[in-house]
């Protein structure tokens, strides 16, 4: 039978409990998983991570960073039984790259501000995709899986550091109505794989008008779902506390509880 560690406040105990549970003798879960069974995995760990950093509750970042090292202690471990790298590896790559990344903070490079800063970082990404195995995607390197309004965002971002951007968020704001109206021309014709297209260019220039107005476009959506979620379940309540039974209601019923909701949560954010 495994051991548990004696110090749980040591890396390596992560690891030993981590090979203990894809240890013959280990968990059964855990034994029969992949580098790509665990994706899923990984990309759920980082949004309750995420959603704990948003709730301002410490107890709770701590427990989802915990989560997220679990994910990758467990990639490691798999890569380990392998033969392809080990932990050590990873942490001496990120500690390289990051020492590599900032010259203006460990080898003496002057920088006159942020500006300069993204300057030298673009120019040493560059360099390195020289002999990065990696595909090279052009200037849009992201990864695929970022959700589709952070990668609008994200393209903006080098779209403008490659001085390829409107001037002002007002031409911006042009460009969001030209793609409004071309969608409407689209319903009025029926077709629904235009509509879906123009639908997109609307997004994406939303996306790009946030970025000049310094919003995050993904941020904002979820801070509007988040605000929809909490004012219908109070909304809900206040339906339930009048003793009346939702689907009995009038439209005129429901949009006056959703009032009462509005103001009831209008302080929450």
């Amino acid at each position: 039978m495994p051991q548990a560690p004696d110090n749980f406040n040591l890396f390596e105990s992560l690891m030993q409990i981590v090979r203990s549970l894809r240890g013959p003798d280990g968990c059964p879960w855990d034994r029969e998983q992949t580098h790509q069974s665990l994706t899923t995995y990984a990309i759920e760990e980082v949004y309750e991570f995420v959603e704990a950093v948003e709730s301002g509750n410490d107890a709770l970042v701590k427990d989802e960073l915990g989560d997220v090292l679990f994910q990758v202690a467990l990639h490691a471990a798999l890569a380990e039984e392998r033969n392809a790298f080990k932990i050590q590896d990873v942490i001496a790559n990120i500690n390289e790259k990051l020492v590599r990344r900032h010259p203006h903070v460990f080898s003496g490079k002057q920088v006159s501000g942020i500006d300069d800063v993204w300057k030298n970082w673009e120019e040493i990404k560059k360099n390195e995709k020289k002999n990065s195995p990696k595909k090279d995607n052009g200037p849009f390197d992201f990864p695929s899986h970022l959700p589709a309004l952070q990668r609008a965002n994200k393209i903006g971002v080098k779209s403008q550091k490659l001085q390829f951007d409107w001037a002002n968020s007002d031409d911006v704001l042009k460009k969001v109505w030209e793609e409004i109206n071309e969608l409407q021309v689209e319903k009025a014709n029926g077709d629904q794989a235009a509509m879906e297209d123009e639908f997109g260019d609307v997004l994406f220039s939303l996306a790009q008008w946030a970025r000049h107005q310094n919003i995050d476009p993904e941020q904002a959506l979820r801070n509007a779902n988040r605000k929809f979620e909490t004012r219908f379940n109070a909304m809900m309540k206040i339906v339930e506390s009048e003793q009346k039974n939702w689907n009995d209601l009038t439209d005129p019923e429901k949009e006056d509880a959703w009032s009462k909701a509005k103001k009831q949560t209008a302080k929450i954010k």
